[in-house]
């Protein structure tokens, strides 16, 4: 689906250029809103003002050429009435960019397609971003790229043996022992380690897990900033997480030794938020009730920090299906959406704590969270389909998630709901962008000044003016769109963000049903001033050299200005 102008932009544009010097006067004087209000809610101001003038003028203009040519009779209110056009913005997308590897650890033969040796392999990106515009990804590392046997032998009951990272000859793709974790200091056009991330080549057994950093054995993490902008990076080990502190958008590493969370029993998708000075969020996905937590039980549970990350309270059960969680940065709303239920039906609902999550000690307790809230169904199970939520300062909140009514090939569809008021109200619709389709792991981000955008890993089914299904040499492709303000039944367009597809079916998944080519999740991030998406995403390429039907897995970066 193609992009359409956003009206209000367009007539815009005619108004500014036939604007006199009087005028302009004029009109800065009604726009000035004074120095007590911020420059959020002067350009919201702005860009209402603009809108409305420009939508109207271009229907004028529009209206007297129809006139003149067959003489239609109207009114002026008849002909400025409008839908939704004015809330649709259009992205002009930069040139993607591959995550590095470290020069030192290249190895032309380990495998990697010859036109990726420089990239780091991996997949299930998380983004982060601070107030200055510093973005940070972390990455799942391929397991089987470290060596020959798994790194957790003893725990999984697999054969033990040695992995490695940046070694001559052993054919791994790992720089260094930590998952991955690059940052951007230039609004995402370089990218590079972060502090304290540098090459540390042996093998399992050498690695120092005292030395902090890069040497602190990671399989998946995830990345939070706090109202100070320091950064917080959890990296699980599958058994425990260990905890990376940074400033300076990442360049500077805060930390000495390792420093383990010592919680959870068990940990697969780790979910992170900060606040405040120092106060951290996280949700961690252990299927089972951790030792610990003997008097409550679920697959989710949160743990909050205060002091950041070096204490946590223990062991509060949020009882559901799969889950995600954000926070204000510098106001006391924390939220979390939820399935209700590992369930194949049934409904998304949202908890909401008003008190910065306080109040979780040893359980049971309920603490400061509010009883669930449902902000509309699920009427299929989607493979991993977290439903996502993410909000701004000034109230407003909102929840994507996938649905699967016709099962895991499709066509699926995608609801949306949204709340003004912190979660007190809330707006529900359906917002599928294909007839015909899949819209795998939508991802929410909202501006201050209340943009909010959507992406996801898709496959348009009618594609190539194909009349079948989930078939072999389908593409998926990275979509996002954006509105101003979504409103309930409001509708979305989706654009492709990086012309090159992400992933071509095979003749395996298709004969199999398997859509899980992309793996989990990918996130984004909007421009402190509200101007820019950045979307972290994955793509696959080539034959994976040591696994059947699978493809090498690589992660990207790409930018899109916003123009409306």
């Amino acid at each position: 689906m193609g992009h359409r102008p956003p009206e209000g932009r367009v007539a815009a544009d005619v108004l500014d250029a036939d604007l006199s010097d009087e005028d302009a006067e004029v009109l800065d004087a009604v726009l000035s809103p004074g120095a007590d209000v911020d420059e959020a809610e002067e350009r919201h101001q702005v860009r209402q003002l603009n809108m409305a003038m420009g939508s109207t003028l271009a229907v004028v203009v529009v209206f007297m050429v129809l006139s003149a040519m067959f003489g239609l009779e109207s009114t002026m209110d008849d002909a400025a009435s409008g839908g939704d056009g004015d809330q649709v913005v259009d992205f002009l997308w930069g040139e993607p960019i591959y995550m590095p590897r470290h020069e030192e650890c290249i190895d032309p033969d380990n495998g990697q397609d010859p036109d990726y040796i420089g990239y780091g392999v991996g997949y299930e990106p998380s983004l982060s971003i601070d107030s200055q515009g510093n973005m940070q990804v972390t990455a799942h590392k391929d397991l089987r790229w470290g060596g020959e046997d798994s790194p957790i032998g003893i725990i999984d009951g697999s054969p033990p043996g040695l992995w490695y990272a940046c070694s001559d000859g052993d054919s791994t793709s790992w720089d260094y022992w930590a998952s991955w974790f690059w940052i951007s200091t230039n609004n995402g056009s370089n990218w590079t380690h972060g502090d304290s991330f540098d090459p540390t080549p042996g093998n399992m057994l050498t690695a120092n897990y005292l030395a902090g950093g890069s040497e602190c054995l990671g399989d998946e993490g995830d990345i939070a900033v706090d109202a100070n902008d320091v950064i917080y990076y959890l990296d699980t080990t599958l058994e425990d997480n260990w905890w990376h502190r940074f400033t300076a958008g990442g360049e500077s590493y805060e930390m000495g030794s390792c420093q383990r969370m010592n919680t959870m029993a068990a940990d697969d998708r780790p979910w992170v938020s900060a606040q405040g000075d120092g106060i951290i969020h996280y949700l961690g996905n252990s299927g089972a009730s951790p030792p610990e937590c003997s008097l409550d039980s679920g697959r989710y549970w949160y743990y909050h920090s205060e002091d950041g990350g070096n204490s946590f309270s223990q062991c509060y059960s949020m009882p559901g299906g799969w889950s995600t969680i954000s926070s204000q940065r510098h106001g006391s709303y924390v939220f979390v959406a939820q399935e209700n239920a590992d369930s194949n039906s049934g409904y998304v609902h949202v908890r909401i704590s008003d008190d910065y999550g306080r109040g979780t000690g040893p359980s049971p307790s309920d603490g400061s969270w509010q009883d669930p809230i449902d902000v509309g169904p699920r009427t299929g199970n989607c493979p991993e389909g977290y439903p996502v939520v993410n909000n701004n300062e000034g109230g407003t909140v909102a929840v994507v998630w996938g649905d699967c009514p016709n099962g895991g090939t499709g066509p699926w569809e995608m609801r949306f709901a949204i709340s003004y008021d912190n979660g007190t109200n809330w707006s529900s619709w359906n917002v599928t962008p294909f007839e015909r389709g899949i819209n795998m792991y939508p991802f929410v981000s909202i501006s201050e000044d209340n943009l909010v955008s959507i992406a996801f890993y898709g496959i348009d089914y009618d594609q190539n003016n194909s009349e079948d299904g989930y078939t072999a040499g389908k593409h998926w492709y990275l979509y996002a769109g954006a509105l101003w303000e979504p409103q309930e039944n409001d509708t979305w367009e989706f654009g492709i963000a990086d012309m090159t597809p992400l992933h071509t079916v095979t003749d395996y998944e298709e004969s199999n049903g398997d859509v899980h080519a992309l793996h989990d999740f990918f996130e984004t991030v909007l421009g402190p001033d509200g101007d820019w998406i950045g979307i972290a995403y994955q793509q696959n390429v080539g034959q994976h050299p040591f696994e059947a039907n699978e493809e090498q897995r690589y992660i990207k970066f790409v930018r899109g200005e916003i123009i409306g």
